[in-house]
């Protein structure tokens, strides 16, 4: 006669899910804490870098008290962060105030409002995958965006995933507009990382594994 027990395997998803929800929640809050630290304009991209460099840390198991890491990291990579990202962060926050501008005007479906809206998106892509670099990878401060434009273009494919996330991310607000201030740059910025980190692991893999076949 043989007994069995229930799976723990539900409850151990569930503590998961948990987790990965108190994570985005606390990204989300320290992202605006420090973004107005930083006055905004100086603010948001090494936030936004360390946002990213503490999700990458999560990611691999790591555990550490995440306010003072995340201060003690926002001080460390203020000026860098700012150096390598902040052109990415004008360029798409100027290429937004147009986008909401149009889109006011009822002008959007115009040929100018295609453009702004296709450059604003490019811009988004090309920064977000900068700010994963610059948590993933240590290059020139001015070799992030160039590096990110040159990614960006040849992984249309990936990058058409991130795009979809967003899109999702975006319509979740919609739907429930009350999350918006509370989970979703959090949210963003979890699953930008864990997507471009495992992107670039992958194809690190694969340039290695031709290198050697060589």
């Amino acid at each position: 006669m043989t007994t069995s027990t229930p799976s723990p395997t539900w409850a151990l998803r569930l503590h998961d899910a948990f987790e990965w929800i108190s994570w985005v929640l606390t990204v989300n809050a320290l992202w605006y804490l420090f973004t107005i630290l930083g006055g905004v304009v100086l603010g948001a991209a090494p936030a936004s870098a360390v946002a990213s460099e503490l999700t990458r840390r999560r990611l691999r198991g790591e555990a550490f008290p995440v306010l003072h890491e995340f201060s003690r990291s926002w001080r460390r990579h203020f000026r860098d962060a700012n150096v390598a990202l902040l052109p990415g962060f004008g360029a798409s926050a100027l290429l937004l105030v147009g986008v909401l501008g149009m889109a006011q005007a009822g002008s959007l479906g115009s040929a100018f409002g295609v453009i702004a809206v296709g450059a604003l998106s490019v811009a988004t892509a090309v920064t977000t995958v900068a700010v994963t670099m610059y948590a993933h990878y240590d290059l020139p401060r001015g070799a992030y965006l160039f590096t990110a434009m040159r990614w960006t273009v040849r992984n249309l494919p990936h990058i058409a995933m991130l795009a979809l996330v967003g899109v999702a991310i975006v319509g979740a607000g919609f739907v429930l507009p009350g999350i918006i201030p509370f989970l979703s740059l959090g949210a963003w910025i979890t699953a930008s990382t864990a997507m471009c980190i495992a992107f670039y692991v992958s194809n690190d893999k694969r340039v290695a594994l031709e290198q050697s076949a060589r």
